[in-house]
């Protein structure tokens, strides 16, 4: 018998749109042997994850206060959450209502009762998980079709385009700060607008004959175009380590410093810190020491696409049908 499989997640504007982007990889990949449906709380910041889902063929119920508003009438035998707008009181109360909760974690806050454990990232065997079910690190990556099995990326000697992504909201804005530092920059600038950006407008009024501004941007094809990319260190990351895109990182949010840290301590990226420490001098001489070094861009493009395999959404859904499939 096929499950029934709930999944809470919320994307938009402030929060991004990482945890809608990995969930609907697994949910396609869950989607071949079980029944999927989403729940979302409804607002006007999660309305753009809201779209995704859809346009992606899920079915979405909306609470406005309390998953408890929609979960007792979805009979699901799986709930997986990914949000950070829970507390324990929410996983307690919400396993009531099915037979097995699952929690996609990025940053260890307090003791999740659920009964197993997702965590993604490079750094995520450095947390002590008590859970007796856990599936940690880049072995559980859910990583996008497009970016799976990839050819080995050819290394430029001379960089000429430069990739600009602060996600897909970029919620502090960081965009256009970057903008105003490389327009008298030397390169072919290739920026990302996200789907969830606050002003887009802003962007469309902006011209700079070494810029092009990205706007529903095909991200693999963008990314094989490019030599080098400046991103943020959230879930783009592990796509631009998968495609060989040699990376400059940029802290923007909690949950991507501890990601950003490891991947510079492996020699993965270079890791630039926080939004707000950096300046136009250290970001021009990061950009500029890169791009001039040859050999550092080929060996960590070659690590890259060593590192991910791109088969861990399927590693996940194996593992969640037959552990809970008929208990």
């Amino acid at each position: 018998m096929d499950l029934k499989i709930a999944i809470r997640a919320e994307g938009g504007i402030s929060i991004g749109m990482g945890h809608i982007m990995r969930t609907l990889v697994l949910a396609r990949e869950l989607s071949l042997k079980n029944k999927i449906c989403y729940i979302c709380k409804y607002s006007v910041e999660n309305r753009s994850g809201i779209l995704e889902i859809q346009r992606n063929g899920f079915k979405v119920s909306l609470f406005r206060q309390s998953i408890l508003e929609v979960l007792p009438n979805i009979h699901a035998d799986v709930l997986i959450t990914d949000s950070y707008d829970v507390n324990e009181d929410y996983f307690m109360k919400t396993r009531e209502f099915v037979k097995h909760t699952v929690y996609i974690d990025d940053i260890d806050s307090f003791n999740y009762p659920v009964d197993l454990i997702i965590n993604q990232n490079i750094n995520a065997l450095e947390f002590n998980y008590p859970q007796k079910y856990k599936l940690l690190g880049l072995k559980y990556l859910m990583l996008r079709d497009e970016f799976r099995d990839l050819p080995k990326k050819h290394i430029h000697e001379k960089v000429e385009d430069i990739m600009i992504t602060m996600g897909g909201s970029d919620p502090v804005e960081f965009t256009r700060t970057i903008v105003d530092w490389i327009k008298d920059l030397k390169f072919n600038f290739h920026v990302i607008i996200g789907p969830s950006f606050k002003n887009k407008e802003y962007f469309k009024n902006k011209y700079f004959k070494n810029m092009k501004f990205c706007f529903n941007a095909d991200m693999a094809d963008v990314m094989g175009k490019c030599d080098v990319t400046v991103s943020a260190s959230g879930s783009s990351i592990c796509e631009l380590l998968a495609s060989g895109v040699p990376v400059i990182g940029i802290v923007i949010a909690d949950n991507q410093c501890g990601i950003s840290q490891k991947l510079a301590d492996m020699n993965m990226i270079e890791n630039l810190g926080w939004y707000y420490d950096l300046n136009e001098g250290r970001f021009k001489n990061s950009l500029a020491y890169l791009c001039s070094n040859y050999t550092l861009r080929k060996k960590r493009s070659i690590g890259g696409q060593k590192l991910i395999d791109g088969c861990g959404a399927g590693r996940i859904a194996d593992f969640i049908e037959s552990n809970f499939k008929n208990r």
